[in-house]
């Protein structure tokens, strides 16, 4: 039988595991409720590839990809923009 420590452990590692989103896909769902004028909860990822992420969300679809700009003083700005094509249905 296992020992409580053990299990303890198993138990927080599960519970930390469940319901957690990748940042990506928090950025997508906060634009994805603006953009598609429908409340966090009701958005749904039909696609989800590392750089593109096809969402739904109260009659509405909405492809967005990962692009970066670069940033003033060096670096990149990158961020999950909207793509406006005749797969998305506003």
């Amino acid at each position: 039988m296992p020992s409580k420590a053990v299990l303890v452990t198993a138990i927080t590692v599960l519970s930390l595991g469940c319901g957690h989103e990748s940042a990506a896909t928090q950025q997508v769902r906060s634009a994805a409720s603006v953009d598609l004028e429908c409340d966090a909860s009701q958005i749904e990822f039909v696609e989800d590839e590392p750089m593109e992420k096809r969402v739904t969300g109260c009659g509405r679809t909405l492809t967005y990809m990962y692009k970066c700009n670069p940033a003033p003083g060096g670096g990149q700005d990158c961020r999950w923009k909207p793509v406006r094509n005749e797969n998305n249905k506003l």
